[in-house]
């Protein structure tokens, strides 16, 4: 998948002044909210202002953007709801992009590189369970462990079918789930004292869907014979809606679905993006459960591997400085093909080899932690792939509405 760069360019790349004033007067006709809670022309414009001035600046990060849209006034409801619905419709785009994304590089890039990451094992226990957190959206995780055999769920203990649409009510789509009261360490679902994954994904992802007002937690089901099957039903997922008088109802962030008994209904995504992922304290509130399960797993680890992080989120931050202080047996270790200093919170922990580095990517770490020395093949290979990420960003960018 690319950096969160070139998403950034991907998406601003989409407007100009002449299309943004276009779609600044298309949106303050209309009514999300209803009759009684107009959207405000000016209000709307203030938003495409502030991405056509990012745009000209060089921002390099939609969620840097994102954030300070959602720092404008949001005081009053007609500002409020201009500026909240504007965030949905970035929303919206960016999702598309990042599906269109998983879509395409999985049909040029990852069969390719598959090879490379077949020593995904030596990151794992061999005799019990490996927690994985990613802050990913995408599917690869869940891709390389089915084609790799490597037992991975969840953490979801039932399933619930819908049907694609109304159109086709007997061709059905079938999700695992979980109540979100139910999302904890010691839930059902997880492997424990055998070998495979618990996968967490803090920030939602592609394929993660909120339902019942985000009361269940719904995934497709990972009893796959090959990625290639859960690829599939990824698309069957995206495609769901619900028909009147033969047209697609529109959706955004709050999809529209045909439900269990036929009529319309709402799933949502669950990606978080911008600057309010989560709240700023460590202490547990709904919706946050995640953090939770994140929290209780840190204080029961040895070690940590951080791949290909930045850093750049505090509600995760704060919760690896607080095991470390917390947990004395707890180490960690850094993978990113790029060298730089310890974050600035872990500097305290530079004692007694608590902390420790490793300047490669991912694919790199898993061949050269077992064999202690670097795969010259892989790594060249790995960059000769590279140059298939030009074509992959064309397509992404020829399908998307300008």
């Amino acid at each position: 998948m690319p950096l969160a760069s070139e998403v950034t360019e991907v998406f601003l790349g989409m407007f100009n002044a002449k299309n943004a004033k276009e779609l600044g007067d298309a949106l303050a006709k209309q009514q999300p909210y209803g009759k009684d809670r107009s959207i405000r022309r000016d209000a709307i414009h203030a938003g495409l202002d502030l991405l056509l001035n990012y745009k000209s600046e060089g921002g390099a990060n939609y969620e840097e953007f994102l954030a300070q849209l959602e720092a404008l006034p949001w005081r009053e409801h007609p500002e409020c709801d201009s500026h909240h619905y504007l965030f949905s419709v970035f929303y919206d785009l960016l999702c598309m992009i990042l599906v269109a994304y998983q879509s395409h590089s999985y049909r040029l890039l990852y069969g390719r590189n598959r090879p490379w990451f077949l020593q995904l094992p030596n990151l794992l226990s061999a005799t019990t369970e490996t927690w994985v957190f990613s802050l990913n959206h995408d599917l690869y995780a869940e891709c390389l462990a089915i084609d790799l055999g490597i037992p991975v769920t969840y953490g979801d203990v039932e399933e619930i079918a819908f049907p694609i649409s109304n159109l086709l009510p007997h061709s059905e789509i079938r999700l695992s789930c979980l109540s979100r009261k139910q999302l904890c360490k010691d839930g059902l679902g997880w492997f424990v004292g055998r070998h495979g994954i618990n996968l967490v994904r803090l920030h939602g992802g592609l394929c993660e869907l909120d339902y019942k007002d985000g009361s269940l937690i719904c995934n497709p089901t990972l009893t796959r014979h090959n990625s290639l099957e859960l690829m599939a039903e990824f698309a069957r997922i995206e495609s769901m809606g619900y028909y009147h008088q033969g047209r697609r109802v529109p959706s955004g962030r709050e999809r529209t679905i045909t439900g269990p008994d036929g009529t319309l209904d709402i799933i949502s995504r669950t990606i978080l993006t911008g600057g309010n992922k989560y709240s700023k304290t460590t202490n547990m509130k709904e919706g946050e459960e995640k953090l939770k399960v994140f929290d209780d797993v840190l204080r029961q680890l040895d070690e940590l591997t951080i791949i290909g992080y930045g850093f750049g989120d505090p509600h995760v931050n704060y919760r690896v400085s607080n095991a470390m202080v917390l947990n004395q047996n707890l180490r960690i270790r850094i993978v990113d093909p790029a060298w730089r200093r310890w974050p600035e919170f872990l500097q305290q922990f530079d004692y007694d080899e608590r902390l420790r580095s490793a300047c490669c990517g991912a694919a790199q770490w898993m061949s050269y932690i077992r064999e202690g020395k670097w795969d010259e093949e892989q790594t060249k290979a790995l960059k000769e792939s590279a140059s298939l990420r030009t074509e992959i960003r064309r397509r992404v960018e020829a399908g998307l509405p300008r």
